[in-house]
């Protein structure tokens, strides 16, 4: 089984229900208030519970509609939540296995621990069901790639929960947890290489006489432009490219400079290198 895109979200009056009305997160960082933001955007009907121990966070949290701080409420948290996101950093795994993990007995579990395995999620929380994502920065616009790796015996209610959520905060993308690492090189480290793009082409306008401020607006457009170029014509990146160059032209002489500094390499060799180490990470 390779990378499978799940069918777009919806917008506008459109907007699906989610299916899901109580949903619980684990570790309210920029991921967990994106997921739950989301969903509410989805369905206004949709309530939330937090479990945070930053007091900042929860503070954030108190001011957002429909959402209930539960930190000190465990056992309250543990009957409400339908759907669980464990959202916190995977260095605290283990004490929220030790501390919390009760909660989890018997639920099904949205897991956004970079670097953690579903087998080692279900060895420290053996009574509960995993799913993992890998989103990216974009979550918190609604625009991320969303890896979205579903165990074999995940069953059909549990799988369609887990692609609504990923619907909320992007597009989902069905894959092996063993291309996930892959998929961090693409998408998770990947949006950093396309912000150093921008920059740099910012960069050449500014160079060529156009201010900054002007040259990013004008880069920020253009990979607009490319992107829903690409994706609405479905034609090949190269079919694209063979039409904008012209022969003993501008654009020929532009991309020469990018070969010649090794420019396809460069990104491939940036994709390997952040996807490597992933996998190094992985436990």
């Amino acid at each position: 089984m390779g990378v499978r895109r799940s069918e777009c979200r919806q917008s506008g009056n459109n907007r699906r229900r989610t299916g899901l009305n109580r949903i619980g997160v684990i570790g309210f960082g920029t991921m967990g208030e994106a997921i739950i933001r989301g969903l509410r955007a989805q369905d206004a009907t949709v309530e939330a519970a937090i479990i945070e121990r930053s007091a900042e966070r929860r503070l954030v949290a108190d001011g957002m509609q429909g959402v209930t701080d539960m930190s000190d409420h465990t056992d309250r948290f543990a009957s409400f939540a339908e759907l669980v996101v464990l959202a916190v950093k995977p260095q605290d795994l283990e004490s929220v296995a030790r501390k919390i993990g009760s909660v989890l007995s018997g639920k099904n579990v949205i897991s956004i621990l970079a670097g953690t395995s579903v087998e080692r999620l279900t060895t420290r929380l053996p009574n509960a069901r995993f799913v993992r994502f890998m989103p990216n920065l974009a979550a918190s616009i609604g625009q991320a790639a969303v890896g979205v790796a579903i165990p074999a015996d995940t069953n059909a209610a549990f799988r369609n929960d887990a692609l609504q959520v990923a619907r909320a905060i992007g597009t989902p993308f069905e894959i092996p947890e063993r291309l996930l690492a892959a998929f961090t090189g693409i998408s998770g480290s990947g949006i950093a290489f396309v912000f150093s793009f921008i920059h740099a082409l910012a960069l050449g306008g500014t160079k060529a006489g156009i201010t900054y401020e002007e040259s990013l607006a004008i880069a920020l457009q253009v990979l607009r432009g490319a992107g829903s170029l690409a994706e609405q014509t479905a034609l090949n990146p190269q079919v694209l490219l063979s039409k904008v160059i012209s022969p003993a032209g501008t654009t020929i002489e532009g991309i020469r400079t990018l070969e010649h500094g090794g420019f396809t390499a460069c990104v491939m060799d940036a994709v390997a290198a952040a996807a490597r180490r992933a996998d190094e990470l992985e436990v």
